[in-house]
């Protein structure tokens, strides 16, 4: 029986030095894996043995200008025939056996077509949270930061297709698409910390994130060593964590290069 899934690895063919380790542990902690699967890239294709990816190449044929990270996403999501979307993206390399029948109960859960989205980790969604009556592992997000998440989640495709806007990158569509959110009724899950956290029974484990303003994590070396995986991590380097003050202030600066698009955003359009 075909899986109502299909999982999204986003990505960018400037990424593609991530592709071989995702997909290396990928393989080794979800071996039974049987989702369809699309990796999204702009002209690049790529194969894994054992893995049936379908690599988006999203930019084809267009030459005259560079597509926005939200273009691109549209494009690959378009190629999904299946109701439900595993979003994750190629940085997220999987540490631990992944939970693959929780998520599999849990986009069962999806089929009636109420639930528009499920967190499947606590590195997303922020609090606070209630309880869902239907579900005690699953609790309700609200109105609050990061309603809209792009860390590991199911997502109804049409819902994900709706609260993208082709102009934004991906923390915009994070601060903007949670705005957009605030004014909509749709029903948001996550999965309830108190049975599934990143130290306790995670449902897929990864490092936030990989790969940081272009950069690789500082755990990563550590990672791939342990896990036989060679990489040159000095062609990217290592990020050096800047204070909080001063990355919320980089952020701030970026959203007011267009203020229109800012006010637009914030108001939930």
């Amino acid at each position: 029986m075909k899986s109502n899934i299909t999982m999204i690895v986003n990505s960018s063919d400037g990424f593609e030095d991530c592709w071989e380790p995702f997909f290396t542990l990928l393989k080794k902690n979800w071996p039974d894996f049987d989702y369809s699967l699309i990796l999204n890239t702009e002209f690049k294709n790529y194969s894994f043995d054992g893995l049936k990816i379908v690599s988006s190449k999203v930019h084809e044929g267009i030459l005259d200008r560079k597509l926005s990270w939200s273009e691109c996403l549209i494009k690959a999501i378009e190629l999904v025939d299946t109701p439900l979307i595993l979003y994750v993206q190629e940085d997220y390399f999987i540490e631990k056996p992944v939970l693959k029948d929780t998520i599999d109960e849990f986009s069962r859960l999806m089929e009636g077509g109420v639930i528009k989205y499920i967190g499947l980790t606590d590195i997303g969604n922020f609090g606070p949270f209630k309880n869902y009556e239907h579900d005690k592992r699953l609790v309700v997000v609200g109105n609050s930061k990061y309603r809209i998440s792009t860390q590991a989640a199911l997502w109804d495709k049409d819902t994900l297709l709706s609260y993208l806007r082709p102009a934004e990158n991906g923390w915009m569509f994070e601060i903007f698409g949670t705005q957009r959110a605030k004014r909509r009724s749709d029903l948001f899950l996550t999965a309830n910390r108190l049975m599934y956290s990143s130290k306790n029974n995670p449902i897929i484990t990864y490092m936030h994130t990989g790969i940081i303003k272009g950069q690789w994590h500082e755990n990563i070396p550590e990672l791939f060593k342990k896990e036989n995986i060679s990489i040159d991590v000095s062609l990217r380097g290592i990020y050096k964590p800047k204070a909080f003050l001063r990355r919320k202030f980089e952020t701030g600066r970026k959203l007011l290069n267009n203020p229109l698009r800012f006010i637009i955003g914030m108001l939930g359009k």
